[in-house]
């Protein structure tokens, strides 16, 4: 099996909670329900032992097709504020971190560089392999386990992460299943431990289209198609949530300056030269003046694309 020696002991069964894990070769098997997790190319799967609806089934496999587009709904402006912001709030961590709903691993990616092993889970198994495939095998560097799991029932033992993210994902999911993912993180985080962690924020641009009678400004299915669900939070909303298991620090906007809006708006005016100089200036160096406005509360709270907070294990 090639997963590396200092990463299976944080798993567990997600069902019951068997550990220590018994390696053989191609699987994982639990010691109490003797349930074997299949293990390929250096990724573990825990789906097997988790009861998925026919609606997560449908999400998983729709992850997998937009698997080969999705960076590029971030590459440039998105990318450039997004990832430092998130990272930034985890800190140095003393243990090893975990990277929940990673995607293609643009997070993941950040995070390695922190110098601390990484679990990064997602449904999707094409995903992981994209995820995989991005963060590389660097000799000498921090090892990066591929987890294939439900967020609601994640198969890790409890207190042993340093820290962990969940970025563009919180919001996808319905208020029970929120309440499931936000216990499960607390449970894995050792105490004291940050997790930094986004949702979309519905600021004042969502809130006009609300009251001009666009239900889908607060709540709906994802506008880039599918039957992905998505919620917006007010500031009180998303925090209120997080302190059910959690120590919340801060709740800021993010994404602050809508430089791709900006940049399209002025190319839709015949100054195509201008918006490619304006939004090229953005990714470069502009995207400092966003961090600076994460700290102007009166202006990030209503015009942030996103909530990003800092919480910590009680």
């Amino acid at each position: 099996m090639s997963l590396d020696s200092r990463l299976p002991d944080l798993l567990a069964c997600p069902a019951d909670g068997g550990w220590p894990l018994k390696d053989e070769g191609d699987a994982l098997r639990c010691p109490e329900c003797a349930t074997r997790f299949p293990v390929r190319d250096g990724l573990v799967s825990f789906l097997p032992a988790q009861a998925l609806t026919d609606q997560d089934h449908r999400e998983r496999e729709m992850r997998d097709g937009e698997s080969s587009w999705y960076d590029a709904m971030f590459e440039g402006y998105t990318d450039a504020v997004e990832i430092p912001t998130a990272v930034r709030r985890v800190g140095r961590p003393s243990g090893p971190v975990l990277d929940a709903g990673c995607g293609t691993g643009r997070i993941t990616e950040a995070l390695v560089a922190l110098g601390q092993p990484v679990i990064a889970v997602d449904y999707s198994e094409t995903c992981l392999r994209r995820m995989l495939a991005r963060v590389g095998t660097a000799s000498g560097g921090p090892p990066v386990l591929a987890v294939q799991s439900d967020l609601r029932m994640l198969p890790l033992r409890p207190g042993v992460m340093g820290a962990a993210t969940c970025i563009e994902v919180y919001s996808m999911f319905r208020a029970a299943d929120r309440a499931a993912i936000v216990g499960e993180l607390a449970r894995v985080l050792a105490p004291g431990a940050p997790l930094s962690i986004s949702a979309f924020n519905y600021n004042l641009l969502f809130r006009a289209w609300h009251r001009r009678g666009n239900a889908g400004a607060r709540e709906g299915h994802h506008m880039l198609g599918g039957d992905y669900y998505y919620f917006r939070f007010t500031k009180e909303e998303f925090r209120r949530e997080l302190a059910e298991c959690l120590d919340v620090e801060e709740v800021t906007g993010v994404r602050n300056i809508p430089a791709r809006t900006v940049a399209g708006a002025l190319r839709r005016a015949g100054l195509r030269g201008s918006g490619d100089r304006f939004l090229r200036y953005m990714v470069d160096r502009g995207h400092k003046a966003d961090f600076a406005l994460e700290r102007v509360g009166f202006v990030a709270d209503r015009v942030g694309f996103f909530w990003q907070a800092c919480a910590r294990k009680r």
